[in-house]
């Protein structure tokens, strides 16, 4: 049973790849490509640009939310995951729109004269980049709109003849003389395999239409379009496009063979339909940084795994060109790290970038594909000092790659790390935020108030690292400005953000990588004293990593307004920890209840809009209107610690509500996010009433795993337990990470 099960499954799966190899047109005679030519010429017309910007536009775009207004434009083909534990790439959609645009220009201009230069600092996502490219081809070129062709060259064997031939042509040719009229005027590109003698393939995997020649491509393109074409309308691609000196030497000897009879030359040509491929290198081609030319050939002739070779094709020399650029032609070459070369290692890219074709034995090779290259900014600076970097400039478009300055965007970084730590370690809360947010302030750079208009100076010098970081998240900065001045600040977010990029010292270029923070997480989750990758665990690793100054240049900046300080970044998101954790420690005793104070919060903004309005309000138990309720409005003010005038504190506090709904018009008010600073005020107030109780519980807590906290009186040990199965439902903490977090929190009040 086992054995037919799977003389069916094999049947199956046949039957299979033989309907799809059908269904994609894999193998196809000249003329069928030709009808599929004249059906949609445009696409299969395309250069290497042209086809990776259509990829762009196939994979779909989107709009993303940078701060508080600015939208940009996303393109989704960066979302693709592009293999096991590799993210989609986050927050570069200014590089990614950068090279599109370049894209866009080498269409304009109808050709690829600019190799693209990817620069920024270790680990900010270049190679990433390119290796989305790279997935994305492969995966356009499956699809109907991605279809791409090449061509090879079919010799059958003796027993199948020429219809039309004199026998000493058909000996000459070496196609031999038995039942000359067999084949008819058929093409051989569908033969069997033991009818046919010789294949040549063409490493360049030149476009099929090269094989019409120049002129009666460009007629049999107007025909198939149907309209009078001026010649600015005539694609350059079609016009000046050529074949290979192999395929060029075989179709001369053909024509000469044929006695010009070119249908009979075509009958010789199979269309091949391929894929991009970076493992196959198929159309695909990385280099790493190595002391050699990219392409070379080596004659073929002679070699006896083409001894088969027709007779007429034995007397010209044929070469078979090789390496990444030849691999890589018709698609995409990524020169990985290309500044850690020797200069004269590539220089030979300054005539290939500017003409499109490289040099080889047996003579030049067109190109036609789009060449990426990546450099760090130190490569970069050195060689912008060369005497041969006005050379290169000119042949070099520069899309900068940087770190991310939101810590929201750069938590994402880290996501298909933690799904492979979880599945051993739990995560515990706030770890990653603090993480994340601790690399991005190393990134800062301190604002220079002389950039902006007068009218704002004073208030930009005020600027510190973590009202700066907070603005590039879309949050509010801190109560140390005032609404109009937050107003002011969230206005010129874009400009903040784009006053260092004319910069060598760019914001973005210095900090912690992201590498090094992946490293630490899992430095974290091997730490055996935590039971969970908690964000103690990731300050032991942060402190570990700072000791040595040496190792980072960013650790050896001088600490300037608050800026690079490292130290206190430290100290910072460890404070940020203690509040996070207090605030859930109190709401895990019962003693605040945050919803509870959030609803008394709508209850108060009600009454406070009917205050300022002016207008009475319905009462929710007898359901009458009346005036707004000054009891109410006073207890709460009095909660938060509001004083000085109530209408003035009233319209503040409206005000931020309408600032949230002008910056964020989609989204559902956020009460806990609007009145955050509020919540915080009213939850240290009833700390601070009930301190001596939350004292007594908090001291039992920390003696947890010891016969004193085994002896409390037994009122105190059910709320320390109820209160580590709240932390754990409620907040994610295990018990273990509580208890360390107390004895955290206690050790910060020190």
């Amino acid at each position: 049973m086992a054995t037919m099960h799977s003389k069916e499954l094999l049947s199956s799966v046949s039957e299979s790849v033989r309907r799809e190899f059908k269904e994609q047109k894999y193998i196809l005679s000249y003329d069928e490509y030709l009808d599929i030519f004249s059906n949609e010429p445009r696409r299969l017309i395309r250069n290497a640009s042209e086809y990776m910007l259509d990829m762009f536009k196939f994979f779909g775009l989107s709009e993303v939310k940078h701060g508080f207004n600015h939208t940009k434009r996303h393109f989704k083909l960066f979302e693709r995951v592009r293999g096991k534990n590799k993210p989609a790439i986050t927050g570069q959609e200014e590089a990614h729109e950068s090279i599109y645009r370049v894209l866009e220009q080498f269409v304009r201009q109808g050709k690829i004269d600019k190799l693209i230069l990817l620069h920024g600092p270790n680990g900010s996502s270049k190679s990433s980049t390119a290796e989305s490219l790279a997935n994305g081809l492969e995966e356009y070129s499956k699809t109907e709109e991605g279809a791409v062709y090449k061509f090879n060259w079919i010799f059958p064997s003796d027993k199948i003849g020429y219809e039309g031939l004199g026998d000493a042509l058909n000996k000459h040719i070496g196609f031999g003389d038995n039942n000359p009229s067999r084949n008819g005027n058929k093409s051989f590109a569908h033969l069997e395999d033991d009818e046919i003698m010789c294949k040549i393939i063409s490493e360049m995997k030149e476009n099929p239409i090269f094989v019409l020649p120049k002129k009666e491509r460009v007629e049999y393109y107007k025909k198939v379009i149907g309209k009078n074409l001026n010649s600015d309308e005539i694609p350059a691609y079609l016009e000046e496009g050529a074949l290979g000196a192999k395929s060029k030497k075989i179709f001369d000897s053909l024509l000469v063979a044929y006695k010009g009879d070119l249908e009979k030359v075509l009958r010789h040509v199979q269309v091949e339909r391929f894929f991009y491929s970076s493992r196959y290198r198929v159309g695909i081609a990385s280099v790493e940084p190595q002391m050699a030319i990219d392409a070379q050939d080596r004659q073929i002739t002679m070699e006896r795994n083409i001894q088969n070779i027709p007779p007429a094709l034995q007397n010209i020399r044929l070469f078979e060109p090789q390496g990444e650029l030849i691999d890589a032609n018709r698609g995409f070459i990524e020169f990985a790290d290309l500044l850690k070369r020797p200069l004269d290692a590539f220089k030979y890219l300054l005539s290939t970038i500017e003409k499109m074709n490289i040099n080889l034995s047996s003579g030049i090779a067109d190109l036609d594909l789009v060449m990426m290259a990546s450099a760090n900014e130190k490569h970069l600076d050195a060689f912008k000092n060369s005497p041969d970097w006005p050379s290169f400039k000119g042949r070099f478009e520069l899309v900068r790659v940087p770190y991310l300055l939101s810590a929201k965007l750069e938590q994402k970084i880290y996501e298909e790390d933690i799904k492979i730590i979880e599945k051993t370690k739990k995560i515990g809360p706030h770890s990653l935020n603090l993480l994340a947010r601790w690399a991005v302030l190393t990134r800062l750079r301190q604002p220079d108030p002389d950039y902006y208009d007068p009218g704002i100076r004073n208030l930009i010098a005020r600027l510190d690292p973590y009202d700066k970081q907070a603005l590039y998240d879309g949050n509010e900065p801190s109560n140390a400005f005032s609404e109009a001045e937050k107003g002011l600040l969230k206005k010129h977010v874009e400009e903040i953000l784009k006053e260092s990029q004319s910069s060598v010292a760019y914001e973005g270029r210095f900090g912690a990588s992201p590498r090094e923070m992946k490293m630490l997480l899992y430095f974290a989750a091997q730490n055996e004293r935590h039971d969970s990758l908690s964000a103690i665990a990731l300050f032991d690793e942060i402190e570990k990593l700072t000791r040595d100054r040496t190792i980072y240049d960013y650790l050896q900046f001088e600490p300037r307004g608050g800026y690079h300080d490292y130290r206190e970044f430290i100290k910072y998101i460890k404070s940020q920890y203690a509040l996070f954790f207090h605030r859930e420690f109190l709401s895990a005793l019962n003693l605040y209840d945050e919803e509870q104070y959030i609803k008394a919060l709508q209850r108060y903004m009600k009454n406070v809009t009917s205050y300022l309005k002016k207008e009475k309000m319905q009462n929710e138990i007898t359901g009458r209107h009346e005036d707004a309720n000054e009891n109410i409005m006073e207890e709460m003010e009095s909660l938060m610690g509001a004083t000085g005038n109530k209408r003035e504190i009233r319209e503040r506090l409206v005000g931020k509500i309408a600032s949230w709904r002008v910056e964020r018009p989609n989204e559902e008010l956020n009460f806990a996010k609007v009145f955050e600073q509020e919540l915080a005020t009213i939850a240290k107030r009833i700390y601070e009433s009930k301190e001596e109780e939350i004292k007594k519980i908090k001291s039992a807590m920390m003696m947890h795993g010891s016969d004193d906290y085994k002896n409390q009186p037994k009122e105190i040990l059910e709320t320390c337990e109820n209160t580590f199965v709240n932390l754990e439902n409620r907040y994610h903490y295990t018990k273990k990470n509580a208890w360390e977090s107390l004895i955290f929190l206690n050790s910060m009040k020190k």
